[in-house]
C-alpha cells in the first residue's frame, strides 16, 4: 500500500511540541515570536523556511567557525554518494508539519524538477564549500526567496517561513542524512568523528541564524531530539505523499538526455520506483508504521547492497571524482587532494608550454593555450584576436631569449641557458611577451576596470566554461585576504610569477588547458 491510497490524517493538535531543549532560552521545537535573520540550508530550496522580515544573515559569532579543508563537514557532505538518500531526506523535511505546507503551497518542484534538483544541489554546497562572501550571497537569495512564504495549511494551521523549529529541523537532517549514509555503507562514522562532525554541523548552523538554544547541544542530544521528531512532531501530509507516490512518477527526462516518451517513461518508472522504496526501507521504522508503508522483502538487505558497491567503487577512483563539482573545484583549489610540487622553470616548460608533450615548445603550442582561454571565457572575434597578439608576442619573447629560428622550436636546453643568463624572461614588469599575455587576461577578468572582481562576476564571466566549477574555485585560491573579491593587481602578480616560472597558478593551469 502507499501513502496515495490512504486518506490524511487528522492533524496533530499542535505543531510546537515540547522538545527535549538543549541549553539556551529557545528550543528547537519552539518557535520564535522575532523572525530570525538567515535561513538554514535544506534538501530542496522552495522547502526551506527561510528569515522573514529581516534584513540579512546573522554575522557569525566567535564559535561560529566555518567548517574548512580537512574537516569532517568538508570529507563527507559533497560526495556523489550523499545522491543516494537525498530522497529520503526530502521525505523527512516535507513530514514537518510547517515544511510540507510551505512546499504544498509555494514550491515549484513540479514545474521545474531537474532544474530545482540542481539548482538546490549547487545551493546547499555552497554553504559549505563557498567563500564567506558566496555564503553570504546565497542565505540572501533564499531569504528573498521564502520571504512571502506564510499562510494556513489545509487543517487551518498558519505556518510561516520565519519558524525557528522547522527551520532547525532542515538543517539537522542533513547532518543526520550523512550519519544515515555512512552506516548503510558500511564505514560508520566512529563516535569521536561523528561528535566532530555535529560539533562543525552546530557551527554551520550558527552561521545561518540558528541561535545557540536552536540546536542540541551534543550529539547525544541530538539522537534523543530526532527520536523526538520522528515520534511526536512529523506527520502524513499531502507533500509527503506526492514524494513517495504522486508527481515524481511523472517527471520528465533530464534535458540534455533526448529520450522518446516510450523509453523514458517504463525507465522512469524503474528508477523512480527502486528510489522510493529505497526511501520507505530506510525510513526511521515509526514513521514507515505513520505512513502505513510496505516495503518489499529483502528491501533493506538490497538497499545496504548497492551503498556498499556504491562505496568500494569510489573508493578505486580519485579523490576528486567520489566528489560533486563544487565540491571537487573547492577541494582542488585547496590542494587538499595533491600538493604540487614546488614549480621550477623546467617544471612549467614540460607542464605549460610544452602543450603537446613532444620536448619543445612551437607556436601551436602558444596557439593552442590561446585558444583554450578564449574558449574559458567565451571570447567574441575582437577580444579573440586581442589574445592571439599577446600570445604571438610571448612566442617571438621565446625565440629571442633563445636565440630559436622564427620556424624553429625551442628546446628545453636553450629554455633553460635563456634562464641562466637572465636573457628570460627579461626585466620585471615588461609589458611585451609574457607580460602582455598576463596584461591581456587580467583585462578580460577585470571587465569594467575598477581594479577588482567580485566572486560573482567571474563565475559569470566563466558561465560557458566547461571547467566553470574548477577555475572559479582556483581563483577563490589566489584572494589572500579571504574576502571573496579578487583584486586585480593581487592576481597580476601571481599570474606574472606562473607565467615566468616562478610559482604554480592552479587557475591558470585550468585556463590554459594544463591542470
Amino acid at each position: 500500500m502507499t501513502t496515495q491510497e490512504i486518506p490524511v490524517p487528522a492533524p496533530r493538535e499542535t505543531t510546537a511540541p515540547d522538545v527535549p531543549a538543549p541549553a539556551g532560552p529557545q528550543t528547537p521545537g519552539a518557535p520564535t515570536a522575532d523572525p530570525p535573520t538567515a535561513a538554514a540550508p535544506a534538501t530542496t530550496e522552495s522547502a526551506v523556511p527561510g528569515a522573514a522580515d529581516a534584513p540579512g544573515p546573522a554575522a557569525p559569532g566567535p564559535a561560529a567557525e566555518v567548517p574548512g579543508p580537512g574537516s569532517a563537514t568538508w570529507d563527507r557532505l559533497g560526495q556523489w554518494r550523499y545522491l543516494l538518500v537525498a530522497h529520503r531526506t526530502l521525505v523527512l523535511q516535507a513530514a514537518h508539519p510547517q515544511i510540507g505546507a510551505a512546499v504544498e503551497r509555494f514550491s515549484v518542484y513540479n514545474a521545474r524538477p531537474w532544474r530545482r534538483f540542481l539548482r538546490t544541489v549547487e545551493s546547499l554546497q555552497t554553504y559549505v564549500y563557498g567563500n564567506a562572501t558566496e555564503r553570504q550571497r546565497e542565505l540572501a537569495r533564499l531569504e528573498r526567496l521564502h520571504r512571502r512564504m506564510r499562510g494556513t495549511d489545509p487543517h487551518g494551521r498558519p505556518f510561516t517561513a520565519s519558524d525557528t523549529a522547522a527551520r532547525a529541523w532542515v538543517h539537522l537532517t542533513l547532518f543526520e542524512a550523512v550519519v544515515t549514509l555512512h552506516e548503510l555503507g558500511g564505514d560508520a562514522l566512529d563516535p569521536e568523528e561523528a561528535r566532530r562532525f555535529y560539533a562543525e554541523w552546530c557551527a554551520l548552523g550558527r552561521l545561518f541564524g540558528l541561535a545557540e538554544g536552536d540546536q542540541p547541544a551534543t550529539l547525544e542530544e541530538f539522537r534523543a531530539y530526532f527520536d523526538h521528531m520522528v515520534a511526536d512532531v512529523l506527520e502524513d501530509n499531502a507533500t509527503v505523499r506526492d514524494l513517495l507516490s504522486g508527481s515524481i512518477f511523472r517527471i520528465p527526462a533530464p534535458s540534455g538526455l533526448p529520450l522518446p516518451d516510450a523509453v523514458w517513461s517504463p525507465l522512469r518508472y524503474v528508477i523512480v520506483s527502486a528510489a522510493v522504496q529505497a526511501t520507505q526501507a530506510t525510513l526511521p521504522e515509526v514513521y514507515r508504521e505513520r505512513l502505513r508503508l510496505t516495503t518489499a522483502p529483502g528491501a533493506g538487505l538490497v538497499v545496504a547492497g548497492v551503498h556498499h558497491a556504491v562505496r568500494t567503487v569510489l573508493s578505486l577512483v580519485p579523490k576528486p571524482w567520489r566528489y560533486m563539482p563544487y565540491a571537487s573545484a573547492a577541494i582542488r583549489a585547496t590542494g587538499e587532494v595533491t600538493q604540487r610540487p614546488e614549480t621550477t622553470p623546467e617544471e612549467f616548460f614540460t607542464s605549460i608550454l610544452d602543450q603537446s608533450g613532444d620536448g619543445v615548445v612551437r607556436w601551436p603550442d602558444l596557439l593552442g593555450m590561446a585558444r583554450e582561454l578564449s574558449t574559458h571565457l567565451d571570447l567574441d572575434e575582437a577580444d579573440e584576436g586581442e589574445v592571439h597578439d599577446a600570445f604571438e608576442a610571448w612566442w617571438r619573447q621565446l625565440l629571442a631569449a633563445t636565440g630559436t629560428p622564427e620556424d624553429g622550436s625551442v628546446s628545453l636546453a636553450a629554455y633553460r641557458t635563456a634562464l641562466a643568463e637572465d636573457r628570460y624572461p627579461g626585466p620585471p614588469g615588461a609589458d611585451d611577451g609574457c607580460g602582455r599575455v598576463a596584461d591581456v587576461i587580467c583585462r578580460l577578468i577585470d571587465r569594467n576596470g575598477d581594479g577588482q572582481v567580485s566572486p560573482t562576476e567571474y563565475a559569470r564571466l566563466l558561465d560557458h566554461s566547461p571547467r566553470r566549477h574548477e577555475i572559479v574555485a582556483a581563483l577563490r585560491g589566489v584572494d589572500r585576504d579571504g574576502d571573496g573579491t579578487l583584486y586585480t593587481e593581487e592576481f597580476r602578480a601571481a599570474l606574472t610569477g606562473f607565467l615566468t616560472g616562478r610559482e604554480d597558478l592552479a587557475a591558470a593551469r585550468y585556463l590554459l588547458g594544463r591542470a
